[in-house]
């Protein structure tokens, strides 16, 4: 399980893989805090999200239709929401002392 700053299967955080990802559609070279190779990547599952639809779409078209823009996965690659909580619930009780 990953928590909410995470996409399935990524350990870095969505905030740095946009970044990342933003920031070279902005044209500014990769990120000095993060592995060159981690980010293209992240930059070459983007380019397969993009193209998936047919015609290029943006980071924020995809991130609107709840696709995990870094993913290479073409089957796995849309946010699902639970219908319950993945967590259960348990009771905890204190052990019976021994008599």
């Amino acid at each position: 399980m990953r928590p909410a700053s995470h996409w399935r299967g990524f350990w870095a955080t969505i905030a740095l893989i946009l970044e990342s990802l933003g920031g070279k559609l902005a044209g500014h070279p990769w990120l000095a805090a993060v592995s060159r190779q981690r980010q293209q990547y992240w930059w070459r599952g983007f380019q397969r999200q993009r193209r998936v639809a047919g015609a290029p779409t943006s980071l924020s078209e995809l991130l609107d239709q709840r696709v995990i823009v870094a993913t290479h996965s073409l089957g796995f690659r849309f946010l699902k929401d639970l219908p319950h909580d993945p967590h259960r619930i348990f009771a905890v009780t204190a052990a019976l002392p021994m008599s």
